[in-house]
């Protein structure tokens, strides 16, 4: 004879007070939820490692990125302190410099030139100090060859220690990088940075020459000089 559900009940819950039954279903109770969470814990462990795979993903395609781009800075440089006019001829400006200051042998020519601009917003003369002369902005030069390129750059050391020093044309995030690198320079963690064809390069505090050309190399030489 079948029990009803009143019936069944009263002896449900008649069952529940006794020790031994509750004790019963206490351990399975807690052994389900002791699977679940096992469960879940390797479910959350498969999709760390999935988002992990992922983030160093997209980590590689955006250093693959920057290094392309960079690539197509290799024929640029950046001019500093070259004073800026009024109506000026920004070629001709860097090609008489390059050639005058710096002794670029054989001489640069327009021809040797693709464009040349001056970069970033330009400052207007003070107010308050109507006579201080503003900060000139730099002028990019981006020359027809790679060659002719290097045959300025070879030559910059004749306006070392000048008010005029010429720098790589770097992505934004090399020349954060390189921020980054020579503030730990003046920190005394290493003892000279600088880049070659969009490479770092650094001197550590033994004399050793590192380099990169990457930005995940970069990244993981820094962090490696910091922690020694």
């Amino acid at each position: 004879m079948s029990m009803d559900q009143a019936q069944f009940i009263q002896s449900f819950i008649s069952a529940l007070k006794n020790q031994e039954v509750r004790d019963t279903l206490g351990d399975i109770v807690a052994a389900n939820v002791k699977n679940e969470i096992t469960q879940l814990r390797e479910e959350l462990k498969i999709k760390d490692a999935k988002i992990e795979k992922l983030e160093r993903r997209i980590e590689t395609l955006e250093s693959d990125f920057d290094s392309l781009e960079q690539y197509s800075r290799r024929n640029s440089i950046r001019l500093f302190g070259l004073e800026e006019k009024p109506g000026e001829d920004a070629a001709a400006l860097a090609v008489s410099f390059v050639n005058k200051q710096m002794k670029v042998e054989p001489p640069i020519t327009i021809d040797d030139i693709d464009r040349v601009h001056r970069i970033g917003k330009k400052v207007l003369p003070n107010e308050s100090s109507p006579h201080e002369r503003p900060k000139p902005r730099a002028i990019i030069i981006k020359f027809a060859t790679y060659r002719a390129r290097q045959r300025v750059v070879m030559q910059r050391k004749l306006i070392k220690d000048t008010d005029y020093y010429i720098n790589e044309d770097l992505t934004r995030a090399r020349s954060t990088m390189l921020y980054k690198a020579r503030v730990m320079k003046r920190q005394k963690l290493i003892k000279e940075t600088w880049t070659h064809d969009g490479a770092f390069v650094i001197k550590d505090n033994r004399d050793k020459i590192h380099s990169a050309r990457s930005l995940q190399q970069c990244d993981e030489l820094l962090k490696s000089l910091v922690s020694t």
